[in-house]
């Protein structure tokens, strides 16, 4: 599923704290995501994270840098 695929790319990337990253997979392959990063390099790592998952159509960034 989209989620676990986001998660676990969220997972393998040694950039981020990925439990401080929540992913809502929404109708048709649209992503939130939500959260607090410590750099805005980790917020676009997240964002890629989540569009190198299959099956995504749209990324909503809600992270917040802090």
């Amino acid at each position: 599923d989209i989620k676990q695929r986001i998660e676990n790319a969220l997972k393998r990337n040694a950039e981020l704290e990925a439990q401080e990253i929540k992913v809502n997979v929404l109708d048709n392959g649209a992503v939130r995501l939500e959260g607090r990063v410590h750099a805005w390099s980790e917020r676009r790592a997240a964002e890629r994270a989540a569009w190198s998952a299959a099956g995504v159509k749209t990324v909503e960034d809600r992270i917040t840098i802090g």
